[in-house]
């Protein structure tokens, strides 16, 4: 049976690479890998029309499953920056450009740092995470929704967008994904299971989900991303330059992965 593109929904599709399951991205950073079970192989597949690059395996799991397989006790080794680095970092860059009164959900927050360091300076903050929140998803307006590193985690893009899009209904959705290079042939690092890197855009898979649910998109960079009602609210908006992921010095053999 055809795979469906989760974005466009063609059903012209094809395996672009597989990799095992316990490789993470930062086995690229460290040169080796660093959970050294093998459980079996990650079929990663592209889109022929949009580029949108998936795992259909992965897709297809549910929220418990995530938690037990990837976002446990063991997840701090494939992303170091997550719990205490890359939350501290953001927030500083974020408050170079939230405004004085702006109200800020950051959606996918992890631990919530992000959230409570914003506070700290004098901003109006609140974190929510469907893996670390057991109070139900905010359902007000925001005038700053920040989602960073969430997109590429989140098998059904379409309803991540929507809820986006209600979140920041008449403000700016600001958020980080890295753009997948145009060709992957073998192998791409920030594809790797054990990260829950299962989905992964092309410019042109973000600008489909962003049309189909109602959003103008600014992209600052292959990683920087914006949205809103209207082209005029991203044309005003000025965001300082951030990296977030780096690029690894290391590659993996075809053994390792």
């Amino acid at each position: 049976m055809p795979l469906s593109c989760p974005v466009c929904r063609a059903a012209d599709a094809r395996e672009v690479f597989r990799k095992e399951f316990n490789v993470s991205c930062n086995c690229y950073f460290e040169g080796r890998r660093l959970y050294p079970a093998n459980e079996g192989r990650v079929s990663y597949v592209e889109c022929l029309g949009c580029g949108f690059l998936w795992a259909p395996e992965l897709h297809g799991w549910d929220p418990q499953t995530f938690k037990r397989r990837i976002y446990n006790e063991e997840y701090g080794l494939a992303d170091p920056p997550f719990a205490f680095e890359r939350p501290t970092r953001l927030a500083a860059w974020v408050a170079r450009f939230a405004r004085p009164g702006m109200r800020v959900l950051d959606y996918g927050g992890g631990e919530g740092l992000l959230a409570r360091s914003l506070r700290e300076v004098g901003i109006d903050a609140v974190s929510w995470d469907p893996f670390y929140d057991s109070s139900g998803k905010p359902t007000e307006s925001f005038d700053l929704v920040t989602c960073f590193e969430v997109v590429e985690h989140v098998p059904d893009q379409r309803r991540l967008f929507f809820e986006l899009a209600s979140l920041s209904r008449g403000g700016v959705c600001v958020f980080l994904t890295l753009l997948r290079p145009e060709r992957v042939e073998g192998d791409w690092w920030y594809a790797s299971p054990r990260n829950g890197h299962i989905s992964l855009h092309s410019a042109a898979s973000l600008r489909r989900v962003c049309e189909d649910v109602g959003l103008a998109l600014r992209s600052f960079s292959g990683e920087v991303h914006a949205m809103a009602r209207t082209p005029s609210q991203l044309a005003t908006l000025d965001l300082p330059p951030v990296t977030v992921s780096g690029t690894p010095e290391h590659q993996l053999d075809s053994r390792s992965r």
